[in-house]
């Protein structure tokens, strides 16, 4: 994929782990941050977008990103480090709400992860 900077094969390793994410979340997650524009990056930035609902049932009085919401940092944590075990590759996963995703990322890159093309003749 010349559109992300992570190359092959470790691409298609991500996308497997992003099907993963997907079968148990019910969401696509993305390849965001400096991995989605270009050949340079420092980690691969995986995010995941829970409608506003779902994010707030899971991670009740959630304010903001960091350290002070101890099951948001718990499982960012654990799935980031799942994704290094899984890809090779130094992933920083996060869940975040859509509505605070879209306000402060709105015009960033996204490369939704772990989708699957049916071609048709």
């Amino acid at each position: 994929m010349s559109a992300a900077g992570v190359g092959m094969p470790a691409l298609l390793h991500l996308d497997a782990f992003g099907r993963q994410l997907t079968e148990a979340f019910g969401h696509t997650p993305y390849l965001v941050g400096s991995a989605a524009r270009g050949k340079t990056w420092r980690d691969v930035d995986v995010r995941l977008m829970l409608p506003d609902d779902e994010f707030d049932a899971m991670f009740p009085e959630f304010r903001t990103p960091g350290r002070t919401h101890a099951r948001w940092s718990m499982m960012c944590a654990a799935i980031s480090e799942l994704g290094r075990a899984r890809t090779g590759l130094p992933i920083d996963f996060q869940i975040q709400r859509t509505s605070d995703a879209n306000e402060q990322y709105g015009g960033g890159v996204r490369h939704g992860l772990g989708l699957i093309y049916y071609w048709t003749a």
